[in-house]
């Protein structure tokens, strides 16, 4: 009876290792996806429907938009750009919720979706730095909504990796989330500094804390030459406002800081660009100005009933600030 069970444990043992083996091999030596534009007239159409509605900021219309691009999606998964299109719409619904009259519940499902199809294009197009800041920062999204210790940390330092891929453009990305931080807060702190580096990196110099010379960077612009600076650093096709929405948020956030001296600088430099006439917020930051004092009390509750006198994270423009046009 012994040697009985003895072998049948063997024979037990041995299948269970080849299973496990099977599993192993199968897995590991799966084929990859590989990216693979998609040029057909479904797909090109639903690209540039996207580019339409963000520019519009026709806000409402990102159901009927993330259908189209979805359908396009299913037609080929292999298209980093369609992917990462689809993750931008969920991120846009989430981030400017405050429009809506009432916020379901289920907006949360965006932030899973998002990062879902932002995960799905970092794999396609590695080298694409804008997709792993956005894949990390939605990974901080979602751990803070599940209070997911693992994932908040895990998409922090993938942040900090996208950030020494791209500087210029993700020390925005990953600190324009963090500015959300309670004031006082490491991580809010980190935040302000992110946007001080930016400065920085962006003008190739150091910045004075104390007594910023924001007006200096204005005559960069036009003997700028590098790809990856124009489009993070100044105003562009994509981001038509990039310059005075970039100036509003850090503005805000030092004015949450309580640092109102050096917020009237960041809010004046963007009131200075020569198109400030055109953006669609002027207005919104003629008040900032305005309202300094005020809304040092106002940026602490965190309340979306605020409308626009949160930090510009917490406003029905917290993507359209940069992102619409005129």
């Amino acid at each position: 009876m012994k040697i009985k069970n003895f072998c049948t444990a063997i024979s037990f043992l041995t299948i269970l290792s080849f299973c496990i083996g099977c599993s192993f091999f199968a897995t590991t030596f799966a084929p990859e996806k590989k990216a693979e534009i998609s040029t057909t007239e479904l797909a090109i159409s639903a690209k540039t429907k996207f580019w339409e509605t963000l520019h519009g900021g026709k806000y409402e219309e990102i159901p009927k938009v993330s259908s189209l691009l979805k359908a396009a999606y299913l037609e080929n998964s292999k298209d980093p750009e369609l992917a990462a299109y689809i993750g931008f719409l969920h991120i846009w619904r989430l981030s400017e919720r405050s429009r809506l009259k009432q916020i379901p519940p289920e907006i949360t499902d965006d932030a899973v979706l998002s990062r879902k199809y932002f995960g799905e294009a970092v794999s396609l197009d590695p080298s694409d730095a804008r997709y792993l800041g956005f894949h990390g920062i939605l990974m901080m999204t979602e751990g803070t909504i599940h209070d997911d210790q693992y994932l908040i940390r895990k998409g922090y330092y993938q942040g900090l990796e996208a950030i020494n891929q791209w500087p210029q453009f993700n020390l925005f990305t990953v600190g324009y989330v963090l500015g959300g931080n309670p004031k006082g807060s490491k991580r809010f702190e980190e935040a302000v500094e992110m946007m001080w580096r930016n400065v920085e990196v962006c003008a190739d110099k150091a910045v004075d804390r104390n007594d910023p010379n924001f007006e200096s960077l204005l005559p960069l612009r036009s003997g700028e030459k590098r790809s990856l600076y124009l489009r993070a650093c100044w105003n562009s096709q994509i981001a038509p406002y990039n310059f005075q929405g970039f100036f509003l948020n850090f503005g805000d956030l030092l004015v949450k800081q309580g640092n109102s001296v050096a917020a009237l600088h960041a809010y004046s430099i963007a009131k200075q660009h020569s198109d400030f006439s055109n953006w669609p917020y002027k207005e919104v930051l003629l008040r900032r100005i305005e309202q300094i004092e005020e809304n040092k009390e106002r940026f602490l509750k965190d309340d979306p009933k605020q409308g626009e006198f949160n930090i510009m994270l917490r406003t029905p423009f917290s993507c359209m600030a940069c992102h619409q046009e005129a």
